[in-house]
């Protein structure tokens, strides 16, 4: 397919990187003229320095024979503009980056009127994200979610642990005695998708599926605590603290903000009169403490600056606070929290990049019944993928035992989960998929997997 991506912050640096990786032509386009460089320079891609907004520069980066237009500016408009324009130019399918709340109330709107097959608001989603880790220990993340009842659970494997200092894959249920599987395993810069044989050591980070309702249990067994968070603290007072109080307070949580922009105080006021609003500079331990920090069950750092979250992340977890989570885009920032036990981090260009990444692989394959990803997740640093499938008639080992021989998958890849029904399974080998199931893939980067027969040896 030939794609072009309009704007190469975080997430449209991201998605070139991963979309040139799957073999796609690639085209980007920025005003700033050194990114455009750095960006051609660094991945199989084309490049054309001007306004995404422009027909000119569209249909020079070859938008009348484009399958898709990605635009992820800054600018609302411009993204929104950017499609519109594609659409005339005669581009098949376009995607819009939309952050406003004012604009995103009205994506209905604009996807009808401009045409605009997905619409995405990164800000919403990382607010969703942020609200689902509340409550989390710092030992344990939840790094994906599949209809509403499964989850991906990241656990840092310390000695306090594992008993005896090694646990062999095959005792792993029965120790934490409950219907789960590994799913990855992270050793040092290394990716498994384990076996049978498998032995995890101390230090390494596991990737657990199972049930939602098993989660309290796995972290009970762990010796930590899944609490709920009834007084939580945020640092920083922008759209993403906008979205994720509004959860909170729907949820009847006691919430604070500390903002350092009067103006933005006064907003927030009346956005959010159930919420305590402070004019305080949240990278000052002293103004921290007289908010309350040590008295705080959540801390989530969402400035727009990595630096200053960095800085009020770690002055939380010494504070004590049981689950911090922390707002980053640059991966070092991501790696040097979760080296003192603070992995909750929240990166909005990696969420964005997830759901263009979904949208972009069901549009590589027409299914005439229906979109086969309902979801797709980067685990593990974005050395494994995890997407969750429909099966449709058309699938080729419909009603296939998976010990017999006919079914084969290629290497590297893993049938973690069958959601039949809403009902939750782990397969073995007299698990057969179905239509109309709800498959769960684990797999490492690069097989590039947009349809659910693709897992097969056919």
């Amino acid at each position: 397919m030939k794609i072009i991506i309009v704007g190469l912050g975080q997430t449209g640096t991201l998605l070139a990187q991963r979309i040139a990786a799957e073999r796609h032509d690639t085209v980007v386009i920025d005003c700033d003229k050194e990114r455009v460089e750095a960006v051609t320079n660094l991945y199989s891609v084309s490049g054309v320095c001007g306004s995404g907004a422009s027909k000119e520069i569209l249909q020079q980066a070859g938008a009348s024979t484009a399958d898709v237009v990605i635009a992820v500016s800054p600018v609302d408009e411009i993204n929104l503009m950017a499609c519109m324009v594609a659409k005339n130019c005669g581009t098949r399918y376009t995607v819009a980056r939309i952050h406003r709340p004012e604009l995103s109330r009205d994506k209905d709107y604009f996807a009808q009127a401009f045409q605009i097959d997905c619409i995405t608001n990164p800000k919403l989603d990382t607010a969703q994200e942020m609200y689902r880790q509340i409550g989390m220990p710092g030992k344990v993340k939840a790094d994906a979610y599949f209809s509403d009842v499964a989850t991906i659970i990241r656990i840092n494997m310390d000695r306090n642990i594992i008993p005896g200092g090694s646990l062999p894959l095959r005792e792993v249920k029965s120790f934490f005695g409950t219907d789960m599987l590994v799913a990855t395993v992270s050793r040092g810069e290394k990716l498994y998708i384990p076996k049978g044989d498998f032995v995890i050591q101390p230090g390494d980070v596991v990737g657990i599926i199972t049930a939602d309702t098993a989660i309290s249990q796995i972290i009970m067994k762990l010796g930590l605590t899944h609490k709920p968070a009834r007084r939580v603290v945020l640092v920083g007072g922008g759209t993403v603290a906008y979205y994720l109080a509004q959860k909170l307070l729907e949820n009847k949580r006691s919430v604070t903000i500390l903002e350092n922009d009067r103006k933005r105080c006064q907003e927030l006021a009346q956005l959010l009169p159930e919420a305590e609003i402070s004019h305080a500079d949240g990278v000052d331990a002293d103004v921290l403490l007289e908010e309350g920090m040590k008295k705080a069950d959540v801390c989530v750092s969402l400035t727009g600056s990595d630096d200053a979250n960095l800085v009020i992340s770690l002055f939380a977890w010494s504070c004590g606070v049981e689950s911090v989570i922390t707002r980053v885009n640059a991966t070092a920032y991501e790696k040097l929290l979760n080296k003192v036990n603070m992995d909750i981090t929240i990166s909005p260009a990696v969420i964005s990049a997830d759901h263009v990444m979904s949208f972009v692989k069901n549009v590589t394959v027409h299914n005439a019944k229906g979109n086969d990803i309902q979801c797709l997740y980067q685990l593990a640093g974005g050395m494994a993928e995890a997407i969750e499938f429909i099966a449709y008639d058309n699938c080729k080992k419909l009603g296939v035992a998976f010990k017999q021989p006919e079914f084969k998958l290629k290497k590297d890849i893993l049938v973690a989960m069958i959601i039949r029904q809403g009902q939750v399974s782990i397969p073995d080998g007299n698990s057969c998929i179905q239509s109309g199931d709800r498959v769960v893939v684990i797999s490492k980067r690069g097989h590039g997997l947009n349809t659910l027969n693709d897992i097969f040896h056919l």
